[in-house]
């Protein structure tokens, strides 16, 4: 792992990092050094994975979210090498002066491909103090210091990457118990939604169908009313009498208590037939 990050880190192209820093965590070992701390920074690299794998842990390269893990059991952490980029105000050089003086004098200064010739706003500067960062959330980082350096500290590093590991362990276990009450309760709700919407469910059709039960009674008393008018006055006459079982039929349909279906009413809606050609 360090071998190749070592490679990959010392090409001499590929690198447009305005404050001069090399990385490719989707590739190797997250390191983010400039040029001239490749060598120290892969030599901590090498050492902190040997000595993080004695210690039980993993150490691997995830390449499709470009991050470096450290695991033990079931827990990852990520973890990076970094070097501190010092900035200061950019003071403008003497040929940026006369890149500018030549632009203001160009008659074409607003065509295309003039381009202002802006000077940076900062210089960034490599100080070769490097650091170990472990985790997200939690997390802690270990740097070079004026007394000590961070070859000095590594079994500060695994100490600490242990200790985090615990942490991340707990708090997840934490996390997923927290979940799975989450989640029984919200599946108590869901349930008793469901329930109660079936429940207006069946006593809406309930009511419909009370209610198309008295439409066919009403239909029913009406019919019934008509004939015996009809015989009272001696106008029961053949017409009647067809139309009178017809309605009964309609009444019958609509009863939800008889099963009658209208052969009509309840068929498919005609379809015109479209345009003649």
């Amino acid at each position: 792992m360090i071998t190749k990050a070592s490679k990959r880190l010392r090409r001499k192209t590929g690198w447009d990092n305005y404050k001069g820093l090399r990385s490719a965590p989707g590739e190797i070992f997250d390191f983010e050094v400039t040029r001239d701390a490749i060598d120290r920074a892969v030599l901590i690299g090498d050492a902190l994975i040997k000595a993080l794998e004695r210690q039980g842990m993993k150490v691997w390269v995830d390449r499709e979210k470009s991050r470096t893990l450290i695991g033990l059991g079931e827990t990852s952490l990520t973890i990076a090498i970094s070097e501190h980029v010092a900035r200061t105000k950019h003071e403008v050089t003497a040929a940026e002066k006369k890149a500018i003086e030549r632009w203001q004098r160009s008659p074409n200064r607003w065509g295309a491909g003039y381009h202002y010739p802006r000077p940076p706003d900062y210089d960034y500067h490599p100080t070769g103090k490097l650091r170990i960062s472990i985790g997200g959330y939690p997390s802690r980082s270990w740097r070079d210091t004026p007394k000590t350096l961070l070859e000095q500290r590594l079994h500060q590093v695994v100490a600490g990457a242990l200790d985090l590991i615990e942490e991340e362990r707990i708090r997840t276990e934490e996390q997923e118990r927290r979940h799975q009450a989450w989640q029984k309760a919200k599946d108590k709700h869901d349930h008793q939604v469901e329930l109660r919407k079936q429940e207006l469910e069946q006593l809406e059709k309930l009511k419909a169908s009370a209610t198309q039960w008295r439409e066919a009674e009403q239909l029913r008393n009406y019919i019934d009313a008509v004939e015996m008018s009809a015989i009272k006055n001696g106008e029961l006459r053949e017409e009647l009498k067809d139309w009178i079982s017809w309605a009964r039929i309609k009444a019958d349909c609509i009863d939800p208590l008889i099963a009658v279906s209208d052969a009509i009413l309840d068929g498919p809606e005609p379809k015109y037939p479209g345009y003649y050609y």
